[in-house]
């Protein structure tokens, strides 16, 4: 808490710099969201905002968190962060930090030591009043009394509900289906898959094909049984084919190194099969905390393994194992048929398996824009629209536009297909003039067309036109997951209100304007259908 997500350069622990409009704007509703929620704890980030440290920043824990947000529960420091602040350059030592910490509002030390070696000495030195003491003991011993720890100081300490929960079958059950549900389709143009459980002959090449912990990504629990624990892409695959049909396997690369001693077993055994899943990606260590990546390329050689398997002329199904958006342009232009995994956990094999064989239609979006290349990041669908924005891909002369780029993501938030086919008509409006506090009723015909149920996330964006202060292209205000037979259609409505146009003007003021906005539906950020509206004060 707060502003981690915006470091500059894209460096983990690195300084964020930003306007407090947009900070309260854009990366502190969720985090108020959140404390709304009765979330009970709240971790302070490693970065400084706009010069002062999250961790002794009093505007966003003491002034905002506690005082506007009026949080009850209670601030935790990050791994060490109250001691680095020395590193910061914003305190000398640890006493300092600790005079800081506390002040601010961060509640409890962890790891740095400081508060246990230093708050006795400050206090009686006058420098920490022991009203700050006993406000953040307060809210800590609170907690320990809401989970009854004054009780039995024991009590999570459970050896037989330990054994009951590990490898549990009912947790693997739901494991199973919402890994399967987070798969996002992101081509299927020839319509490869859902793939036949009867296909004579299937190959799965590729580094993660019998991989186990790459399956549970990073910061992870580890066990000493995981590599019979974890399903395997290569088993959950072979438990869904007929009997009399074949799956066969290579490797045939490393993720992160030049060794192409396996490109030839490899393509000899593309050269067997009827269809070809490669599955390359993201090494479990290689996103996550500390995982900053310059080049989000396929690492090593593995564009180059699904060239050489392209040759064959065989037909592909690509699946991407990853914890980030990856940059995989060749792949998205060449292959036909693509599927971002992401990492599934210990059920990943099964949860991909049965989307490759259709027991799931994919109905994942994706919650995040994936760019053409690293010099487009960061790269949003909420972007502002400047003074000379780019009408096109093709006119790039002073405009704000890149010269040997398309400026659009390669795949834009809110992304994902479905193995059916979803249509959008009727959107209508109770109203396009309305005044004060009324509400603005909006609905949209969604039919399924194609061969095959499925879930689609309807998406409500809107524009504010003309702004005090200037506002984004769209802004999402709502979405639904709507399960709709084939053949079938649903009406699938959404509600607005005055308050869902609220913005923050340059002096911090959360309030809406007059004016025109344009509402917006669709299956993406991108494809939308769009009306017009005025809403007068």
């Amino acid at each position: 808490f707060r502003g981690i997500g915006a470091a500059v350069g894209g460096r983990d622990y690195n300084s964020v710099d930003m306007s407090l409009r947009q900070l309260n704007e854009t990366y502190l509703p969720p985090f108020k969201a959140a404390a709304e929620a009765g979330v009970a704890t709240f971790m302070n980030s490693f970065n400084d905002i706009n010069g002062i440290p999250a961790t002794a920043n009093k505007y966003i824990l003491r002034d905002l968190l506690k005082g506007k947000w009026n949080f009850q529960g209670f601030v935790v420091s990050d791994w060490g962060s109250i001691g680095e602040m020395a590193n910061h350059g914003y305190v000398k030592d640890n006493k300092e930090a600790a005079e800081k910490a506390i002040i601010a509002g961060s509640d409890m030390d962890m790891e740095s030591r400081a508060y246990m070696a230093e708050l006795p000495k400050l206090v009686q030195e006058g420098k920490v009043d022991p009203k700050f003491i006993d406000d953040a003991a307060r809210r800590i011993l609170v907690k320990k009394f809401e989970m009854g720890l004054f009780d039995d100081p024991y009590r999570f300490s459970n050896e037989k509900r330990q054994k009951d929960q590990t490898n549990n079958s009912e947790n693997r059950k739901f494991g199973r289906e919402f890994g399967s549900k987070s798969i996002v389709l992101l081509k299927n143009e020839k319509n490869i898959l859902p793939l036949s459980r009867s296909t004579k002959t299937i190959a799965l090449i590729g580094p993660f094909g019998k991989e186990t912990t790459a399956n549970h990504g990073f910061w992870s629990v580890a066990f000493k049984d995981d590599n019979q624990r974890i399903v395997t892409q290569f088993d959950g695959i072979k438990n869904q084919l007929d009997k009399n049909s074949t799956l066969l396997y290579a490797k045939g690369a490393n993720v992160d190194n030049q060794d192409r001693s396996m490109f030839a077993e490899a393509v000899e055994t593309a050269k067997k099969a009827d269809v070809v899943i490669m599955t390359l990606g993201e090494g479990h260590a290689m996103s996550g905390e500390a995982k900053s990546r310059s080049n989000i390329h396929f690492s090593g050689v593995q564009e180059d393994l699904l060239k050489e398997i392209a040759k064959t002329g065989k037909p592909i199904v690509l699946m991407i194992n990853a914890g980030r958006p990856l940059v995989f342009d060749w792949a998205a232009d060449h292959v036909s048929s693509i599927v971002y995994t992401w990492w599934l956990g210990t059920e990943a094999g099964n949860s991909i398996a049965d989307v490759l064989f259709g027991t799931v239609n994919p109905g994942g979006k994706l919650p995040m824009s994936f760019p053409r290349t690293e010099g487009q990041i960061p790269v949003y669908y909420n972007h502002y629209n400047t003074g000379r924005p780019a009408k096109n891909n093709t006119d790039r002369n002073y405009v704000s536009a890149y010269i040997d780029l398309d400026n659009d993501p390669k795949f834009p938030f809110g992304y994902g297909l479905s193995y059916t086919k979803f249509v959008y008509s009727d959107m209508n409006l109770s109203s396009t003039n309305l005044k004060g506090n009324q509400t603005l009723n909006i609905s949209v015909k969604v039919s399924n067309t194609g061969n095959y149920d499925g879930e689609e996330v309807v998406q409500l964006y809107i524009r504010d036109l003309v702004g005090k202060v200037v506002r984004p292209v769209k802004e999402l205000k709502g979405f639904q997951k709507v399960f709709i037979k084939k053949g079938e259609s649903k009406t699938v409505n959404f509600t607005l209100t005055p308050e869902n146009l609220k913005f923050y003007d340059e002096e911090l003021n959360f309030d809406w304007e007059s004016g025109d906005f344009d509402i917006m539906i669709g299956t993406n950020s991108q494809d939308v259908q769009t009306k017009r509206i005025n809403w007068s004060k």
